[in-house]
């Protein structure tokens, strides 16, 4: 009875740990070896949670961290606070006051954008820094910050830029320009800067800058757009010189001058010219033209595809003097055959 009984006993013990051991694998954990791992791995991933979670132990080292989270978002803000100023036209930091409508804008740009009227930046008085907020009069630093309202200032015009542009101020033109003092010359009677390269081979044009552009009609002197200069020697904006090439338009809107080289096409038309025969009735009509690139006048005999210049061979030509008329050596070669022709007949 005592063998059985301790037989019942063992078997119970093997059934019950083979359920434990089921249950464990179950749960996806590795069985342990012995008790004693089970107690030092206990005790270690305790103390590796103590010391993972020092707010519990020192509060400070939180305040800490938090103090320099804190002071590294300042210095974040503070950076993208400088940085961001300024409009569309000019990196500065400061805005004026318009004198003529006593309200606040960044450039006089801005101001006429916006407005009906424009503003003479010259006038301003008072300047507004964008750092602290200080409405003062116009100088190069703040008076309470101190800080340059741009690396390029001139009083004079009341300009202050943060951009690098090789800006210069002219006394001739009394503004600043941009491209540097010694690439470019101030020609008195054009009365405007010009690059060095045409200081002794351009047309000068009287006050040419003070116009407007003859494509857009807006100022040419004070414009922030490129100009480009023809070799007749009025101004227009390249933007706008461009648009006209473009739609095909190559003679100076103010002149009719060819804008550019055209050598090529001239030669083009001459072969058109020569490979398009004028019908039998027009072949002897000849038309008196006016060259608007050598500004001469002569007769030449007439075409559809082109009135070619006898003295520069341009075909930027126009029509004088009426319409084509057929030749007069031709129209005596006629009149003489058909007077002959009636003595003939009279004699028979």
């Amino acid at each position: 009875m005592r063998r059985r009984r301790r037989r019942k006993r063992g078997s119970n013990a093997m059934e019950n740990s083979e359920k434990v051991r089921t249950v464990e694998n179950a749960d996806g954990e590795a069985p342990s070896s012995s008790d004693n791992s089970d107690r030092e791995e206990t005790s270690t991933s305790s103390e590796k949670e103590q010391r993972v979670s020092p707010s519990e132990e020192d509060p400070s080292v939180e305040a800490t961290t938090d103090e320099n989270r804190a002071s590294t978002s300042t210095e974040e803000s503070t950076a993208t606070s400088e940085d961001d100023y300024g409009c569309e036209h000019y990196k500065r930091k400061s805005k004026f006051v318009t004198p003529c409508c006593n309200k606040v804008y960044t450039c006089r740009f801005c101001h006429d954008e916006q407005e009906t009227h424009t503003v003479n930046r010259k006038e301003v008085t008072e300047l507004i820094c964008v750092l602290c907020d200080t409405r003062q009069p116009v100088q190069a630093t703040c008076q309470k910050c101190h800080c340059h309202f741009g690396k390029y200032t001139c009083l004079e015009c009341n300009l202050f830029d943060d951009e690098d542009k090789n800006q210069y101020h002219c006394d001739g033109c009394g503004i600043c320009r941009v491209g540097g003092r010694d690439r470019f010359f101030h020609c008195a009677k054009c009365n405007m800067c010009l690059p060095i390269q045409l200081q002794n081979g351009h047309t000068c044009v009287e006050n040419v800058s003070h116009a407007n552009c003859p494509v857009c009609l807006e100022d040419i002197h004070t414009s922030r757009i490129p100009c480009h200069i023809p070799g007749c020697g009025h101004l227009l904006h390249r933007t706008c010189f461009e648009e006209l090439l473009h739609y095909g338009h190559y003679a100076c809107p103010t002149c009719q001058v060819s804008l550019l080289d055209m050598t090529d096409l001239w030669r083009f038309l001459d072969m058109e010219v020569s490979l398009t025969p004028m019908p039998e009735e027009y072949r002897d009509y000849k038309a008196d033209i006016l060259c608007k690139d050598c500004h001469e006048e002569s007769t030449v005999k007439y075409h559809v595809v082109g009135l070619k210049c006898l003295n520069c061979g341009s075909y930027n030509t126009c029509r004088v003097k009426g319409s084509p008329s057929p030749d007069d050596n031709a129209l005596d070669e006629a009149a003489g055959g058909s007077s002959t022709d009636n003595v003939e007949q009279s004699q028979r």
